[in-house]
Formats: structure tokens, C-alpha cells, sequence
């Protein structure tokens, strides 16, 4: 019996999922996980933010899977206590990026290497490229979509 949201009844103790997928199951895993809320917080990491992009950009159209990491994202935060914690411009510029990846692939690569590949092009800090700390920083940023004040995107 499973319900649906983060309400899903547990199928895997918190302990088994793992913190760095190295195989596609395990990140089909961890995305599940966390669409139930269930992936423990120190798990939901920048990789662990990456892999959710990766997976729905490879199930979804762009828009879709916006909206979908947008609602899940949201949900889990608010069921770990950081319900502040949800960035609309981070996430659209996270998702563009990974989108941009993707769609360059002559042959659709595995999740674990296009986990791996994105997780290199947004390195921390790669935001700094585009946003000064005082834009992305902002309020505004927080809530909607910013554009870039230091440099024009080029994806």
C-alpha cells in the first residue's frame, strides 16, 4: 500500500539510501526518496540537488520538470523544517545549465554520467560567473527569477 507524495509509506529504511549514487539505480533511488521526503536531510546535498535535475530533465520537458523540481523541492524542504529555504533562481539557473548539458549530447548519456558531468560544470561557486553575491543573494533572487548581473548567460 503506498500513498502518494511525502506521505509514501517507507520501502527502504533512510540508512540504505545513499549519499553518493554511483550507479543509475541509485539515483532513481535517491530521486525517490526524495519526492517521498523520506532521503535524509545531510543527504540532500548539491549532488543530491543535481541528480533530481538529471532525472527529470531526462523524463520530462523543460517546464515540467521546472515545475516538478520546484513542488518537490518545496515539499521537502518544509518537511525537514527549512521551509525558507526554496531559491527560484538557483534552481531555474541549476536546471538551465543541466538542461543545456543534456540536450549537447550526440547519445543520451547514463544518469551516473550526466550526474557526474553536471556535477563538474556547476561546481560550488559557479554561480559567481554570472551573480554577484549581492543579486543572488537578494530577496528578489530568492523569489523569482533574476537575471545574471555580472555576465549574460551563455546557455
Amino acid at each position: 500500500m503506498r500513498r502518494a507524495g511525502c506521505g509514501r509509506l517507507r520501502m527502504k529504511t533512510e540508512a540504505s539510501i545513499a549519499a553518493l549514487p554511483a550507479a543509475d539505480a541509485e539515483i532513481e533511488e535517491l530521486v525517490t526518496a526524495f519526492e517521498e521526503c523520506r532521503l535524509p536531510y545531510p543527504q540532500w546535498t548539491h549532488r543530491a540537488h543535481l541528480a533530481v535535475a538529471v532525472v527529470y530533465l531526462t523524463r520530462y520537458r523543460f517546464a515540467t520538470a521546472l515545475d516538478r523540481a520546484r513542488v518537490h523541492i518545496n515539499l521537502y524542504n518544509h518537511t525537514r523544517g527549512k521551509a525558507d529555504g526554496y531559491h527560484e533562481t538557483i534552481t531555474v539557473l541549476h536546471m538551465r545549465r543541466v538542461a543545456q548539458y543534456l540536450a549537447e549530447q550526440i547519445e543520451p548519456p547514463s544518469l551516473v554520467a550526466a550526474l557526474d558531468a553536471v556535477t563538474e560544470l556547476c561546481a560550488k561557486g559557479w554561480t559567481a560567473r554570472y551573480y554577484s553575491p549581492q543579486r543572488l543573494g537578494s530577496a528578489e533572487a530568492k523569489a523569482g527569477w533574476v537575471e545574471p548581473d555580472l555576465e549574460p548567460l551563455d546557455f
